[in-house]
Protein backbone atom coordinates (compact mmCIF):
# COMPACT_ATOMS: atom_id res chain seq x y z
CA UNK A 1 0.00 0.00 0.00
CA UNK A 2 0.68 3.56 -0.76
CA UNK A 3 1.57 5.39 2.32
CA UNK A 4 -0.74 8.40 3.63
CA UNK A 5 2.25 11.05 3.09
CA UNK A 6 2.88 9.44 -0.96
CA UNK A 7 -0.88 9.99 -1.94
CA UNK A 8 -0.93 11.96 -4.68
CA UNK A 9 -2.78 12.63 -8.13
CA UNK A 10 -0.17 12.23 -11.11
CA UNK A 11 -1.13 14.66 -13.87
CA UNK A 12 1.72 13.45 -16.03
CA UNK A 13 4.81 11.18 -15.41
CA UNK A 14 7.56 12.29 -17.54
CA UNK A 15 10.23 10.16 -16.82
CA UNK A 16 14.24 11.14 -16.52
CA UNK A 17 14.38 14.57 -17.80
CA UNK A 18 18.06 16.75 -18.76
CA UNK A 19 18.17 20.24 -17.07
CA UNK A 20 16.66 21.86 -19.87
CA UNK A 21 14.06 19.66 -20.22
CA UNK A 22 13.05 20.51 -16.74
CA UNK A 23 13.04 23.98 -17.62
CA UNK A 24 11.02 23.90 -20.06
CA UNK A 25 8.18 22.20 -17.92
CA UNK A 26 8.46 24.62 -15.19
CA UNK A 27 7.57 27.38 -17.51
CA UNK A 28 4.85 25.11 -18.59
CA UNK A 29 3.28 24.58 -15.21
CA UNK A 30 3.78 28.18 -14.73
CA UNK A 31 1.89 28.95 -17.83
CA UNK A 32 -0.96 26.43 -16.75
CA UNK A 33 -1.60 27.88 -13.04
CA UNK A 34 -2.18 31.43 -14.50
CA UNK A 35 -5.21 29.91 -16.36
CA UNK A 36 -6.28 27.73 -13.67
CA UNK A 37 -8.67 28.52 -10.59
CA UNK A 38 -8.63 26.13 -7.25
CA UNK A 39 -10.90 23.67 -6.83
CA UNK A 40 -12.01 20.78 -5.01
CA UNK A 41 -12.19 17.31 -5.76
CA UNK A 42 -13.82 14.28 -3.78
CA UNK A 43 -13.50 10.26 -4.23
CA UNK A 44 -15.69 8.11 -6.76
CA UNK A 45 -17.36 5.54 -5.26
CA UNK A 46 -15.12 2.84 -6.83
CA UNK A 47 -11.85 1.35 -7.22
CA UNK A 48 -10.21 0.17 -10.11
CA UNK A 49 -6.94 -1.20 -11.67
CA UNK A 50 -4.51 -0.71 -14.42
CA UNK A 51 -3.62 -1.56 -16.99
CA UNK A 52 -6.89 -4.35 -16.07
CA UNK A 53 -8.13 -6.89 -14.14
CA UNK A 54 -6.65 -10.12 -15.35
CA UNK A 55 -3.21 -8.50 -15.12
CA UNK A 56 -3.51 -5.91 -12.42
CA UNK A 57 -0.55 -3.98 -11.59
CA UNK A 58 -1.78 -0.78 -9.73
CA UNK A 59 -4.77 -0.82 -7.28
CA UNK A 60 -6.36 3.29 -7.67
CA UNK A 61 -9.73 5.32 -6.62
CA UNK A 62 -11.17 7.69 -8.88
CA UNK A 63 -11.88 11.46 -8.54
CA UNK A 64 -15.59 12.17 -8.85
CA UNK A 65 -15.73 15.75 -8.14
CA UNK A 66 -13.09 17.93 -9.56
CA UNK A 67 -12.24 15.38 -12.26
CA UNK A 68 -12.87 17.37 -15.60
CA UNK A 69 -10.83 20.29 -13.95
CA UNK A 70 -8.20 17.75 -13.68
CA UNK A 71 -8.27 16.32 -17.12
CA UNK A 72 -8.65 20.35 -17.98
CA UNK A 73 -5.09 21.01 -16.42
CA UNK A 74 -3.58 17.89 -18.09
CA UNK A 75 -5.09 18.94 -21.42
CA UNK A 76 -3.68 22.18 -20.84
CA UNK A 77 -0.11 20.59 -19.97
CA UNK A 78 -0.64 18.63 -23.16
CA UNK A 79 -0.99 21.72 -25.63
CA UNK A 80 2.06 22.98 -23.50
CA UNK A 81 4.63 20.23 -24.53
CA UNK A 82 2.96 18.61 -27.00
CA UNK A 83 6.35 19.75 -29.44
CA UNK A 84 8.75 19.20 -27.05
CA UNK A 85 11.10 16.07 -28.29
CA UNK A 86 11.17 14.65 -24.87
CA UNK A 87 7.29 14.27 -24.44
CA UNK A 88 5.10 11.44 -24.53
CA UNK A 89 1.68 11.99 -25.14
CA UNK A 90 -1.19 10.09 -23.08
CA UNK A 91 -3.85 8.39 -25.39
CA UNK A 92 -5.61 8.41 -21.97
CA UNK A 93 -5.81 10.64 -18.68
CA UNK A 94 -7.82 9.10 -16.00
CA UNK A 95 -7.94 11.49 -12.75
CA UNK A 96 -7.16 8.89 -10.05
CA UNK A 97 -4.77 8.58 -6.66
CA UNK A 98 -2.77 5.39 -6.32
CA UNK A 99 -3.42 2.95 -3.67
CA UNK A 100 -0.67 0.27 -3.90
CA UNK A 101 0.83 -1.84 -6.72
CA UNK A 102 0.41 -5.32 -6.88
CA UNK A 103 3.24 -7.69 -8.08
CA UNK A 104 1.74 -10.79 -7.95
CA UNK A 105 -2.14 -11.77 -7.28
CA UNK A 106 -2.72 -15.61 -7.44
CA UNK A 107 -6.19 -15.27 -7.63
CA UNK A 108 -6.88 -12.04 -9.84
CA UNK A 109 -10.88 -12.74 -9.56
CA UNK A 110 -10.76 -12.25 -5.86
CA UNK A 111 -10.02 -8.64 -6.54
CA UNK A 112 -13.50 -7.86 -7.85
CA UNK A 113 -14.42 -9.13 -4.37
CA UNK A 114 -11.59 -6.40 -2.45
CA UNK A 115 -13.31 -4.01 -4.91
CA UNK A 116 -16.76 -4.53 -4.51
CA UNK A 117 -16.38 -4.78 -0.14
CA UNK A 118 -13.92 -1.75 0.44
CA UNK A 119 -15.38 0.78 2.35
CA UNK A 120 -14.09 4.46 2.63
CA UNK A 121 -14.74 7.62 3.78
CA UNK A 122 -15.88 10.44 1.69
CA UNK A 123 -13.20 12.36 1.39
CA UNK A 124 -12.56 15.82 -0.17
CA UNK A 125 -9.82 18.04 -0.29
CA UNK A 126 -8.99 21.66 -1.87
CA UNK A 127 -6.69 21.46 -4.96
CA UNK A 128 -4.51 25.26 -4.63
CA UNK A 129 -1.47 24.34 -6.15
CA UNK A 130 0.79 21.98 -9.27
CA UNK A 131 3.81 20.33 -7.95
CA UNK A 132 6.43 19.81 -9.74
CA UNK A 133 7.58 16.29 -8.15
CA UNK A 134 10.66 14.07 -8.76
CA UNK A 135 10.52 10.66 -7.73
CA UNK A 136 13.67 8.57 -6.55
CA UNK A 137 12.53 4.64 -6.42
CA UNK A 138 14.44 2.85 -3.90
CA UNK A 139 13.70 -1.12 -1.97
CA UNK A 140 11.57 0.46 0.65
CA UNK A 141 9.57 2.68 -2.00
CA UNK A 142 9.56 5.87 -3.80
CA UNK A 143 10.96 9.04 -1.96
CA UNK A 144 9.45 11.84 -3.96
CA UNK A 145 10.87 15.63 -3.32
CA UNK A 146 8.79 18.85 -4.23
CA UNK A 147 10.92 20.82 -7.13
CA UNK A 148 8.67 23.59 -7.57
CA UNK A 149 5.55 25.03 -7.04
CA UNK A 150 2.42 26.88 -9.21
CA UNK A 151 -0.21 28.11 -7.11
CA UNK A 152 -3.91 28.57 -8.84
CA UNK A 153 -5.81 31.61 -9.19
CA UNK A 154 -7.82 32.08 -6.53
Amino acid sequence: MVENSNLHISLKFLGDLNSLEIEKILIALQKVSFKTNSFNISLSKGIGVFPNSKKPRVLWIGIEKGAEELKRIHYFIEQELINESFYIREKIFTPHITLGRIKYIKYPSKLIELENNIKYKDISQKIISIDFMESNLTSKGPIYNKISYFPFLQ
